[in-house]
């Protein structure tokens, strides 16, 4: 399985999600505003293709560690 993180308050990175996604990638959207992170993975599943998930955070060093966590731990190999 292929995880890339996106952060979504980057300049491009709503149609870089998409595009990832598109391709099968598992997306995990990134970002302190959960609304617009909810909408984009409500725009990547409609497509159909890909996987979204949602991270909210402030990018506190307490939250990224929670991120990193979160990832390793959701998307483990088997």
């Amino acid at each position: 399985m292929k995880v890339v993180v996106v952060p979504v308050d980057w300049a491009g990175s709503e149609g870089l999600a998409t595009r990832l996604a598109a391709g099968g990638v598992t997306v995990v959207l990134v970002g302190p505003d959960a609304g617009a992170l909810g909408r984009l993975a409500g725009t990547i599943e409609a497509a159909g293709a890909g996987r979204p998930a949602v991270f909210v955070t402030d990018a506190s060093p307490g939250s990224l560690d929670a991120l990193a966590a979160f990832v390793s731990e959701l998307f483990r190999s088997p």
